[in-house]
């Protein structure tokens, strides 16, 4: 069981997140604690109002649960409760919704880190810690099995500098690489090269470009136009054993960032344009089945603001039809004649108006007071169910998104894959002319050697021509 959490703001974002049905086989929100809304933005949003109020940063506090093997509801209820007591965060409102991805079911729970009693922030302090320790006690209680890092309790600085932020995240959700695999092939190229000329070819190769930085030594710029420390990309190697290597390399021979930056933008704007091509042409074949499940996701909510104007039309009828016939009774019309009668008169204004002013006396103030009632409460479920619209056109944004992500990665890569193959093919023929050459080369200097060896065999003893006439032949005989 892997736990992994992270304090964090941006609420609607998260709930964006969360509900993305694209990039998850199944979502289910499965509980919404200490709120009024009932749905994910909603909460995150007075998570967000409630935390104005304080210094409080930020003031979501996200988790993932991911067990090795499925285990039961009630196991993940015990994990959550044990998770929230241990983090300090019991009873505060919190979220709980659970994904199935790849056939393979996880849980995500966000809680908020502000208490509204005493308007402060719970101070979380050593999570990573706390979290690892409840990984391996809830594997241990489950018969879960760990990853051999946390089974054994490593957690030292230079593994933490390998999880990825939310910006790598997303820069490897759109361009399918992530940071370890670019390290990987930086690495690579960097050990199977013997000098520096051999180590810039090996990058080249693989799609980088070597560049001298305007503060550091040396960077590399990828494919996408990203710039990277060098030194920061290989790994087990120090900064002194990298200069010792590139120093043959001098600062004139290696293009600036900027240079290399647009070199890199430029190698890359005519794929681009095919990529973009493809992508359009793609999207139009898959975003069929994508409208028709959001049509019947936004079909439920326009189901739903169709009952509740219903609703609201219904409640204004009745309450108009009962104020109409509460209005028409002998006790109201009378309180009606003297309220008007005494409105008339202007010193007994002031001494009326407590008594016109309380509804137990007085049937229209009631009347008044619960005309706009029912007014607020119906503008503010509109405002409820206008939020919901604006949550789910963020949402179809979203998924939108994902899809052509996925679709702009899977041709990128089958790009690349074409890109390798007639780069491989066009090293090929440079490799078949010089192999062409070369014979030919020799088959030349074959020639020479027997013709020479000839024209040896028509020498004499002493290494003299023989003196024939002209026109004389030479026959077989003579050779012999």
């Amino acid at each position: 069981m892997i736990l992994k959490g992270n304090q964090r703001a941006g609420g609607a974002d998260l709930a964006t997140h969360l509900m993305n049905e694209h990039d998850n086989d199944l979502v289910e929100v499965a509980e919404i604690r200490g709120t009024v809304a009932q749905d994910l933005h909603g909460a995150f949003g007075e998570h967000e109002a409630i935390a104005a109020g304080t210094r409080c940063k930020k003031p979501l506090y996200s988790l993932s649960i991911n067990p090795s093997e499925p285990i039961s509801r009630d196991q993940y209820q015990t994990a959550i409760d044990r998770i929230e007591q241990r983090l300090g965060l019991s009873g505060q409102a919190r979220a709980v919704v659970f994904h199935v991805k790849h056939g393979r079911e996880h849980c995500h729970v966000v809680w908020s880190r502000v208490d509204s009693v005493n308007m402060r922030a719970v101070h979380i302090s050593h999570d990573r810690m706390k979290l690892r320790t409840l990984s391996q006690e809830l594997a241990h209680e489950f018969g879960l099995s760990l990853p051999d890092g946390l089974a054994q309790g490593r957690d030292t600085d230079r593994e933490r500098k390998k999880d990825m932020s939310l910006g790598e995240k997303a820069q490897a959700e759109a361009t399918g690489i992530t940071p370890r695999e670019r390290s990987a092939e930086i690495t690579d190229a960097f050990r199977r090269s013997d000098s520096a000329e051999a180590f810039r070819a090996a990058l080249k190769e693989k799609g980088y470009i070597l560049a001298r930085g305007d503060k550091r030594g040396f960077v590399v710029v990828d494919r996408f136009g990203k710039v990277h420390s060098l030194a920061r990309q290989i790994d087990g190697v120090r900064t002194r054993e990298l200069n010792d290597k590139l120093a043959p390399l001098a600062q004139e021979q290696l293009p600036s960032v900027d240079q290399a930056t647009d070199a890199m933008r430029a190698r890359g704007a005519e794929a681009k344009e095919r990529v973009d091509a493809r992508v359009s042409r793609r999207m139009a074949e898959l975003s069929g089945k994508l409208d028709t499940r959001q049509a019947t996701r936004r079909g439920k909510l326009d189901c739903r603001k169709q009952e509740m104007d219903i609703v609201h039309g219904s409640e204004r009828m009745s309450l108009h039809a009962a104020h109409k016939s509460e209005a028409g009774k002998p006790f109201a019309r009378v309180a009606g004649a003297i309220f008007a009668l005494f409105e008339r008169v202007p010193g007994l204004r002031s001494v009326i108006a407590p008594l016109r002013r309380n509804p137990n006396i007085n049937p229209a103030e009631r009347h008044r007071i619960e005309r706009e009632a029912l007014d607020r409460r119906h503008q503010r479920e509109h405002f409820m169910l206008g939020r919901r619209y604006k949550a789910l056109d963020r949402l179809d944004l979203k998924e939108r998104r994902s899809l052509e992500i996925t679709v702009r990665r899977q041709i990128q890569e089958t790009e690349g894959l074409r890109a390798d193959a007639a780069q491989l093919r066009q090293d090929q023929i440079e490799v078949n002319k010089i192999d062409i050459t070369v014979d030919a080369s020799l088959a030349k200097a074959e020639g020479k050697r027997g013709w020479k060896a000839r024209q040896a065999k028509l020498d004499d003893g002493k290494g003299q021509k023989q003196n024939r006439p002209r026109g004389y032949r030479q026959s077989r005989d003579d050779l012999s």
